[in-house]
């Protein structure tokens, strides 16, 4: 399918590629990308084929924010509420995709949109990467998520001052802060990404979903809740044909071919 302000490229490999494509805007957010998003994300949720999605921007921006042509136009809280609720929509449809998401920061990323980033698994960033905790420039609050993100990234006290300051910061001080996974060259940083997603997608599919789950809820329970979930989870790996097939490759001293059953 085609949309106005995404690509969706699906490969055999199992691997989906979603490309944010306003470039003329640094690929900023407006309800049609918002809707289009999401349209893509029901895509992946639906194709059986699709195991991992990443996601990049085009031209020098991975996304720069909510669009402030659209924003400054806002006339009453209603048409505010209905705009946010939009924005955190699409975060929320990347943040509860069961599929691993990867995303490629190939550059800006910034306000409403980090949040969108930081609700990806793994994030891969150019050496170019910058991001950019602006929502003050505007006086306003960070939202879609971002708050959460945030706070569960840095913690209260760096995440105040990241917000309060407006900063912007590289790609190396996002790496030491503990938001990326790698950073690469500006021309390595979609084919990385997409060797990750590919890596990933060889994997037993059932276990990573599961353990996908596993580190969400981490985040929430207790030790005991925690210890409770994975032995339930736990036993359902075990019932796979894929864990048999673990198994049997370990004995045989062989690479395992896992067929997510």
């Amino acid at each position: 399918m085609k949309w106005e302000t995404v690509k969706l490229d699906v490969r055999e490999t199992g691997v989906a590629v979603l490309t944010f494509n306003r470039p003329e805007t640094m690929n900023a957010v407006n309800d049609q990308f918002c809707r289009d998003v999401q349209a893509a994300c029901r895509e992946v949720s639906e194709n059986e084929a699709v195991r991992v999605l990443v996601v990049t921007g085009a031209g020098n921006g991975w996304s720069s924010g909510g669009d402030i042509s659209t924003l400054a136009v806002i006339k009453d809280p209603i048409s505010a509420k209905e705009t946010y609720d939009s924005s955190g929509d699409l975060v929320t449809t990347i943040y509860e995709l069961k599929k691993p998401v990867i995303a490629a920061v190939n550059g800006v990323v910034a306000g409403a949109s980090l949040a969108a980033c930081l609700a990806c698994d793994l994030i891969i960033a150019s050496e170019k990467a910058r991001f950019g905790f602006t929502f003050m420039q505007l006086a306003f609050c960070p939202d879609s998520g971002a708050s959460y993100f945030l706070n569960q990234k840095v913690g209260y006290h760096k995440a105040l001052e990241l917000l309060w300051f407006g900063k912007i910061i590289d790609a190396a001080e996002a790496d030491k802060l503990g938001f990326l996974n790698k950073i690469v060259s500006p021309e390595e940083c979609l084919p990385e990404a997409i060797a990750w997603a590919e890596r990933l997608a060889r994997q037993p599919m059932l276990t990573v979903g599961l353990d996908k789950k596993l580190m969400r809820e981490a985040c929430r329970n207790d030790y005991y809740q925690q210890t409770e979930l994975e032995a339930m989870y736990q036993v359902l790996t075990w019932a796979s044909a894929d864990f048999q097939e673990g198994c049997r490759a370990f004995a045989e001293k062989r690479k395992p071919v896992f067929q997510n059953k």
